[in-house]
């Protein structure tokens, strides 16, 4: 039995594949349109994950899909007549999204009509945050576990407190819109001159430069409370009434500043603002983990949500929340309520048992050592002057490990691409993580980004506690970890200001290519980690085909790419 899952018309959107609940190929659209965080229907993302399996649509049974704009519509109809006039403008920009979810199943029966020009599939619609959970529960190892989602909005959800057993995933309580931590992530994602829906991890990175000054003020804006949930204090924003110009309210200009535009200096206010929004998010996030042990009694939590992305957060959930083990979506975004839709129907809907775990996230297309040829003929005739050779496994992560000791910059294409916002070791930049000043270079060199910009660690498994504060694996970097005392002047490339990294595990068993690099140049350095960024430039997805690695190679300031067994110079 084949389910297809996918989401659109929002942000991030992706198809997969189930086959008898198996997640069997998952991606996302931004990788083959090139647009980041692309909400456009997944034509190419769908059709690779029928490619994948060597089916066509006629031989899907369900497809799955993450919203129900019918769902709780009185609330947001209640909303925009609360806030009228202003949230005019709001239904104005969000008829036409809503309108879009309406017909979802016409715009794939219409994409992908079948062999007789009416496809066979049965369609379903799933809460956004029942997709959600799901996506976390369902293929996570637990048989029970608590369910934390976090995002700007599902239907009218922002929150949700939930319980997974077996193979039923229960809702158990729903925090709304506006009263949204993405929503206030969002905001303030703006307020500091970046770009909202895609910039937030900018954000988090630019906390640990700032200090505990406007903590206190912050307690304003956002709120634990008794019950266990949060409140944001909407008098400092103008998101709900439809204005997004600025996200935020005047009463909070006049009390932290005036808004920040794009290419403005960073000020220390704003690396304040940061640190107190993250901070505030943290334990507001740690509150609710701690009521959701509370009323659940659950030893595990799964988290998902484009909020769980908040690697910092993650960490400090291992460390300080009561529960003993912890699951978080690699694709916590939407890009995994594809996942979840099709898993609930599987499961819930259908009545079949769990049998599969989400281990990692390879889950998208690999190319072939002709694609990869292919690409590199057509730069050469384009009038670049690519140099290859053609390696053996052995020789290509001997000699791969040799550039990057040396302090060369190697782009990494190999097998199958990553779902979700890291690259893990498939699309990857690698570099020296020994030498302090790479990290400058990478950000001006070739990343081309802001200086204040950290970047990750991979580092083998079995050697992560001895670099670390790391006890459990972390094989999708979604945990940030203190680095150790001992160890923060051998890597200094990966420590960020604050002594911490978000780290990566390689795991032998999951990704053998990968791990043998990282041990080849542990061999050669001592050091079995390396620094691990995306194969692309800011602004740009992760690079999915080789004609996008090769043009990366050409266009940046990358030394070397391995490329399959192909080791490519300029």
């Amino acid at each position: 039995m084949y389910l297809l899952g996918f989401n659109c018309y929002v942000f991030n959107s992706a198809a997969c594949l189930l086959k008898d609940g198996e997640l069997i190929a998952a991606a996302q659209e931004e990788r083959f349109t090139r647009e980041k965080n692309t909400g456009e229907f997944p034509t190419h993302a769908i059709a690779y994950c029928l490619q994948e399996a060597g089916i066509t649509i006629d031989d899907v049974d369900h497809a799955c899909f993450h919203w129900r704009p019918f769902h709780q519509f009185h609330r947001r109809i209640g909303l925009i007549v609360r806030y009228l006039p202003d949230s005019v403008r709001y239904w104005g920009s969000h008829s036409s999204r809503w309108s879009h979810m309406v017909r979802a199943e016409s715009a794939l029966r219409e994409a992908f009509p079948g062999k007789n020009g009416r496809s066979k599939f049965a369609f379903h619609r799933v809460k956004h945050h029942v997709c959600h959970a799901s996506s976390a529960f369902l293929v996570s190892p637990f048989e029970e576990a608590a369910i934390l989602t976090l995002d700007g909005s599902g239907e009218m959800a922002a929150t949700t407190f939930g319980i997974g057993k077996g193979s039923d995933v229960q809702l158990i309580r729903e925090i709304f819109y506006p009263n949204s931590l993405g929503y206030l992530y969002v905001s303030l994602t703006h307020y500091l001159g970046f770009t909202p829906d895609r910039d937030e991890y900018k954000v988090m990175g630019l906390a640990p430069y700032g200090t505990p000054d406007l903590v206190k003020d912050f307690e304003d804006v956002l709120r634990a409370t008794d019950d266990g949930g949060y409140q944001v204090n909407l008098d400092y924003f103008n998101y709900q009434r439809g204005i997004r110009t600025p996200w935020v309210s005047q009463k909070f200009v006049d009390r932290f500043g005036p808004v920040r535009q794009q290419g403005e200096p960073l000020l220390q206010r704003h690396k304040d603002l940061a640190f107190a929004l993250q901070h505030a998010v943290e334990e507001v996030i740690l509150h609710l983990a701690r009521h959701a042990h509370r009323i659940t009694g659950m030893k595990n939590l799964c988290l998902a949500g484009g909020v769980a992305l908040n690697s910092v957060t993650n960490g400090r959930l291992l460390r300080e929340s009561p529960f003993e083990h912890i699951f978080v979506q690699p694709a916590a975004n939407d890009a995994g309520t594809g996942i979840g839709s099709a898993a609930y129907t599987y499961h819930k809907t259908l009545g079949y048992p769990r049998h599969f775990a989400m281990q990692h996230a390879l889950y998208g297309p690999a190319y072939s050592q002709d694609a990869c040829l292919a690409a590199l003929h057509n730069a050469n005739a384009a009038g670049h002057a690519l140099k290859w050779q053609e390696l053996s496994e052995d020789d290509l992560v001997q000699k791969t490990a040799e550039l990057l000791a040396d302090g060369k910059i190697v782009g990494w294409f190999q097998g199958r691409m990553e779902l979700g916002p890291r690259a893990l070791g498939q699309r990857s930049i690698l570099a020296d993580p020994r030498r302090a000043e790479m990290k400058d270079i990478l950000n001006s060199r070739v990343k081309h980004r802001e200086a204040f910009r950290p970047f990750a660690p991979s580092v083998l498994e079995e050697h992560a506690s001895e670099y670390f504060e790391c006890d459990v694996p972390s094989n999708n970097m979604l945990y940030v970890f203190p680095v150790r005392a001992d160890k923060q002047d051998v890597i200094p490339a990966v420590t960020h200001v604050d002594g911490t990294a978000r780290v990566q595990t390689v795991n032998r068993e999951q990704q053998p290519l990968y791990w043998k690099l990282i041990r080849a140049f542990g061999d050669k350095t001592g050091v079995p980690v390396l620094i691990n960024t995306s194969l692309n430039v800011m602004g740009e997805p992760i690079i999915c085909a080789p004609p996008e690695a090769v043009n990366a190679l050409v266009t940046t300031g990358l030394d070397y790419l391995a490329m399959g067994n192909l080791l490519v110079s300029k």
